[in-house]
């Protein structure tokens, strides 16, 4: 079992969170170096791989900024924040160090 479905699992009692978590990671790859399709990659397997999200950049202000922005339009409390920004940061957030995605992409 791979990180997202183990995540999926944790959130499950809160499906409305786990919804906005989807929807951070989808903007978040979309944004990222290189740019990517969440759902596709979730479809073609991408996620089971360890470490898989090492070889996509996203600046950490960048990624506070796209949460704030779906929990603000979803009018999240202090609680759900918190949640949604453990899993999301814990979880399968973009690499938001530009020297070890520039050392992951070398090794491919």
């Amino acid at each position: 079992m791979h990180f997202v479905e183990i995540t999926k699992m944790r959130m499950r009692t809160d499906d409305k969170l786990w919804k906005y978590c989807l929807e951070i990671y989808r903007q978040m790859y979309k944004e990222a170096s290189p740019s990517a399709d969440f759902d596709e990659l979730l479809k073609s397997g991408t996620c089971k791989n360890h470490s898989w999200f090492m070889g996509y950049y996203m600046p950490s202000k960048r990624q506070s900024e796209i949460l704030e922005e779906v929990c603000t339009k979803h009018k999240c409390s202090q609680l759900e924040r918190q949640r949604i920004k453990n899993e999301v940061y814990l979880g399968s957030a973009p690499n938001s160090c530009r020297e070890t995605w520039l050392k992951h992409i070398e090794r491919d």
